[in-house]
């Protein structure tokens, strides 16, 4: 995905709220999946070149910081981004492009007082959690900053449509992080400053990304429907995908470094492949505002039932490989981290849960306040369950008992909005019923394996078979959902 001459020349000039949408939803479906994926492998062969190079105890270290820094962006920063990406898309669809820009100044301006007052967060509780010192904690408030503006600036230019763009700059920022991570290593940078080649990475894409000129206050409707959207997004990003970094660091404040670098390195596993439904979500969310927007409610439909299981067809088959492949963790990370292979796959699960709520739960925002109340509330009940559980199994089991209170947490959060949703029309008995089956599937290999004591050839025959009969008895949505994708074809969003 190299730019041509003209890309490049957009990617640097200021970013237009004015300008037409640039390419289908397909192809900005594979724009934010790119993006969002090479920022998904970034987090990957950081932790694998840290956790092979500094070992268990420094991986624990760094991944912890680099969550803490994300769990505080979601305080905010993150739910701003989404809320940019919503109301900007909806002003635009409705032809208000001075709504647009009054939406991004408001939201711009609430986003870098948050970021401010996050930060000196970052510095107090870090300094406290990660017993690293006040040197520490000024590294994740520069993490926060960085990534904050990202989030934001990321979310503004899906609203505008403007997905190649901010794909590229994804590239761009990828790049930079991973390149100065690497070149600390080399040079025998270890513990938490390895984070602030992230947090430059992340500060460049703001630079380049923000919305500058955008002017204008909301009128004071517009502006309690803005920080109520974002409210609300906040309490569900922390109870909901909040949990999975929250989880690192309980990890690490309540166990050793050594156990918390094994956490981290499943972790590192599950996460990149949750960012599928992420990728759906910065595209899904705006094309279905807009639709809303005008006024079309069958369309709305049928992009939500095309997105779930799309979203289904592909998560279950990637997590459900990574699940039957977790002895390989050992031959990515090495043979210190043998832990890590009976943590993966209760991770995947709990990942997956997540992931399924992606769509219902951005079927029910969009549609209204109401609906964003009903799955804050879901993430909430969601979060509290999965302390309760920490609280119960994290002193007897350590770690393991993270990951299970993570699963517990996700069944939640994805139960309630796609109750909701499939009450309202959708024909999703058939696609629940072999997702469910699929799941006990894999359990039954995994118990089977650590039964048998299998070889990890066998593992590597179970994926294909697993993979092959997963497509099979999903020929239906191969067909109509799957194969016109990747024809470059409109797929049939109403497969029945």
């Amino acid at each position: 995905m190299t730019p041509g001459p003209a890309t490049i020349a957009t990617m640097f000039r200021p970013l237009r709220l004015d300008q037409p949408t640039v390419g289908s939803m397909r192809a900005r479906g594979v724009l934010s999946t790119i993006g969002i994926g090479l920022q998904g492998v970034l987090r990957f062969v950081l932790s694998v070149a840290i956790g092979r190079i500094g070992g268990p105890a420094v991986l624990g270290v760094v991944n912890s910081a680099i969550s803490a820094a994300l769990f505080l962006s979601l305080l905010w920063p993150a739910s701003a981004g989404a809320a940019g990406s919503k109301f900007v898309a909806r002003a635009r669809g409705a032809g208000d492009f001075e709504e647009a820009t009054v939406v991004a100044a408001h939201l711009g301006r609430r986003t870098a007082a948050s970021t401010a007052v996050l930060a000196l967060v970052a510095v107090a509780g870090w300094a406290t959690i990660g017993h690293g010192g006040v040197e520490a904690g000024l590294c994740v408030a520069a993490l926060v900053v960085g990534y904050s503006g990202y989030a934001f600036t990321r979310g503004v230019q899906f609203g505008a449509g403007q997905v190649a763009r901010a794909t590229y700059w994804d590239v761009t920022s990828v790049l930079l992080g991973l390149g100065g991570v690497l070149v600390a290593l080399a040079a025998g940078v270890r513990g938490t400053a390895l984070v602030l080649p992230l947090a430059g990475a992340y500060l460049v894409y703001t630079v380049a990304g923000y919305p500058h000129g955008v002017h204008g206050r909301p009128t004071r409707v517009l502006r309690r429907e803005l920080d109520g959207f974002v409210l609300l997004g906040v309490t569900a990003s922390m109870a909901s995908g909040g949990v999975l970094q929250l989880s690192m660091v309980v990890a690490r404040v309540f166990d050793s470094a050594a156990a918390a670098g094994q956490y981290a390195s499943a972790l590192a596993l599950a996460t990149p492949a949750s960012l599928l439904a992420s990728s759906l979500n910065l595209v899904l969310f705006p094309a279905m505002a807009e639709s809303w927007g005008r006024g079309d409610v069958i369309g709305f439909r049928r992009q939500t039932d095309y997105a779930m299981r799309l979203l289904l067809l592909v998560l279950v088959g990637v997590f459900g490989s990574l699940a039957l492949c977790s002895p390989m963790l050992g031959l990515i990370f090495g043979p210190k981290y043998a832990q890590a292979e009976e943590l993966l796959p209760i991770l995947l699960l709990g990942v997956l849960a997540v992931s399924v709520a992606v769509v219902p739960s951005t079927a029910i925002t969009t549609r209204s306040q109401r609906g964003m109340v009903i799955y804050s509330a879901t993430c909430v009940g969601g979060l509290l369950v999965g302390i309760l559980t920490w609280l119960a199994l994290v002193p007897g089991h350590g770690v393991l008992g993270v990951a299970v209170g993570n699963v517990v947490a996700g069944l939640v959060v994805a139960v309630v909005p796609t109750a909701i949703v499939w009450r309202d029309g959708q024909r999703w008995l058939a696609l629940m019923v072999r997702t469910v089956l699929a799941v006990a599937a894999v359990g039954a290999l995994l118990a089977l394996r650590q039964a048998v004591d299998l070889s990890l050839w066998v593992d590597v025959v179970l994926v294909p078979v697993f993979l092959g009969t997963w497509l099979a008895v999903s020929a239906g949505d191969v067909r109509t959902v799957l194969l016109p994708l990747l024809r470059r074809r409109r797929p049939m969003m109403d497969p029945g």
